[in-house]
């Protein structure tokens, strides 16, 4: 049943494209996300679940070395089109770390583990991948409709998460919730609407002007979300904890 599982969602973000360009929720994750890391040094970065690759073509753009990885062939193949300068592999992160046991000072996996039954064994290998920051992005509050159709098996409410990297020797510098009240009203309307309609017309079809007027407009509207700190978007930061002095 999981390998069936797997299967039937291993390539589904190779449709978004649109979606993740011009939709207010994964706009303003990228925003929050380089907010989150703009004081970080770091040199190298890997995007675990790279998907459509905008986070690393920004870092790219600063200089950074960069890599991505995917379970989704098609996302790596997509991907190494697109930036022909960074490297891209398959990953499933859920049993596997990056190859040759490679580290990065930054690792970020960005709406992942929610599609992971074995998301424990991905945090430990998200750790194990860093060498010194780690940030991870999931959704909290309820499962709805449209999550389960894109494959989402859970949400998380954060402190589950700060345990996990803790127990990998990392220390949780930043958790943050988002979204109330905008993101939260628009994620309960677009799943009490229809939301298999509304997943056919603007999770996976390219965007009309009018769409992308609409998403123009959503966007600005939840700006208003910095207001408070909480909300159904989910953001951790940590970092490594250094390691002791050798007994003598």
């Amino acid at each position: 049943m999981a390998k069936q599982r797997h299967n039937r969602f291993k390539n589904i973000t190779v449709e978004w494209d649109d979606a993740h360009h011009w939709s207010p929720a994964p706009r303003h994750r990228r925003r929050l996300i380089f907010k989150t890391l703009r004081r970080l040094a770091f040199e190298t970065c890997l995007d675990v679940g790279c998907a459509q690759p905008y986070l690393l073509e920004f870092f790219h753009a600063q200089g950074k070395k960069v890599c991505g990885c995917d379970i989704s062939d098609q996302v790596v193949a997509h991907n190494r089109k697109i930036l022909p300068g960074c490297s891209f592999t398959e990953v499933d992160v859920s049993r596997q770390t990056y190859p040759g046991g490679r580290q990065f000072d930054l690792v970020v996996s960005s709406e992942v583990l929610e599609h992971i039954p074995q998301w424990q064994a991905a945090v430990k290998n998200l750790c194990r991948m860093s060498r010194r920051y780690l940030l991870i992005t999931v959704p909290s509050g309820k499962v709805h409709a449209i999550d389960k159709k894109i494959g989402h098996i859970r949400h998380f409410q954060g402190t589950e998460l700060k345990q996990e990297v803790e127990k990998q020797g990392f220390a949780a510098v930043r958790l943050k919730h988002w979204g109330f009240p905008m993101h939260s009203f628009y994620k309960y309307a677009i799943n009490s609407i229809a939301p298999d309609r509304i997943y056919e017309n603007f999770g996976t079809a390219q965007y009309s002007m009018a769409k992308k007027i609409l998403s123009q407009v959503l966007y600005l509207a939840f700006f208003v979300n910095d207001l408070f700190a909480f909300g159904q978007q989910l953001i951790l930061l940590a970092e490594k904890k250094p390691k002791g002095p050798s007994p003598a």
